[in-house]
């Protein structure tokens, strides 16, 4: 399977007439606001933080931080308070499945891999999702596809033979 995120941010980006980085993402400041324009605050994949002298990572739970801080700000702000104290990111930890019955964790030093890793990166994926509805149908989907191997997102349906050209097939047993 191939697959490929975004590698440019979106257009919008243009318009703040913002400072930049390379790969194109406005650069905010400590409340996550763009420079000289009160109002506007930039979060996720569109924003280039630094905190600490460091990047802060473009990751989803990145984005979520800074989205709630960024809410958190504006409620204040409407009730004419002024934030108190700058985005500050907390790095929780990466956990990835890698594959059926196996998934990967490491967080500061610790790190875990296995089927109990896997079982753990599957409740954590559940109770992060808003509404226990979209919990349960997230959940449904998931055991009929664990106990059907029938899977809802394959992209390009057909055998590798179809879909890869002759050089980077494998060889079958039947010399197929």
């Amino acid at each position: 399977m191939l697959w490929t995120a975004g590698v440019a941010t979106a257009p919008i980006v243009k318009l703040l007439a913002g400072k930049t980085d390379r790969a194109g993402r406005v650069s905010v400041g400590p409340f996550m606001n763009l420079q000289d324009v009160p109002g506007v605050f930039v979060v996720g994949d569109a924003s280039s933080v630094v905190r600490n002298g460091r990047p802060v990572p473009g990751v989803a739970q990145a984005a979520i931080q800074q989205g709630r801080y960024v809410g958190r700000l504006i409620a204040r702000q409407l009730k004419g308070r002024d934030g108190k104290h700058p985005f500050h990111y907390v790095d929780k930890g990466n956990m990835a499945v890698v594959g059926k019955n196996f998934a990967i964790l490491e967080s500061g030093s610790f790190g875990t891999s296995g089927f109990l890793t896997w079982l753990v990166w599957i409740f954590l994926h559940l109770m992060s999702l808003p509404q226990l509805q979209n919990r349960m149908r997230v959940q449904t989907q998931w055991f009929w596809s664990y106990f059907t191997g029938q899977r809802s997102s394959r992209l390009i349906p057909g055998t590798a033979k179809a879909v890869l050209p002759r050089r980077h097939r494998r060889a079958s047993p039947s010399g197929g």
